[in-house]
């Protein structure tokens, strides 16, 4: 955001695993600057991802890097809570 000239646009996509450093809200106000948020997506591109899965066109399975049983869904959480360990996308299953 401070990189962003004055008057102008920020957009932010997905979300952090931890605040590193919090946007001031009068920062933005005397910047003029407007912020774009990104998360989800219209239901249209779910369809497609999901028709795209389903005929193969497109394969999640490499970033999926830990699979639990959903009885070990704890587990999971404190996986990706630790640092030194690389997690992709943690799958649970039932």
């Amino acid at each position: 955001m401070r990189m962003c000239r004055r008057g102008g646009r920020v957009v932010l996509t997905g979300l952090a695993g931890h605040e590193t450093e919090p946007i001031a809200p009068a920062d933005l106000v005397t910047a003029a600057v407007t912020v774009h948020t990104v998360f989800g997506a219209p239901s249209r591109a779910w369809t497609h991802a999901v028709r795209a899965c389903a005929t193969g066109v497109l394969d999640p399975a490499p970033l999926i890097t830990h699979e639990f049983p959903l009885e070990e869904a704890e587990r999971a959480l404190r996986l990706l809570e630790d640092p030194a360990v690389e997690t992709g996308k943690v799958l649970l299953q039932l």
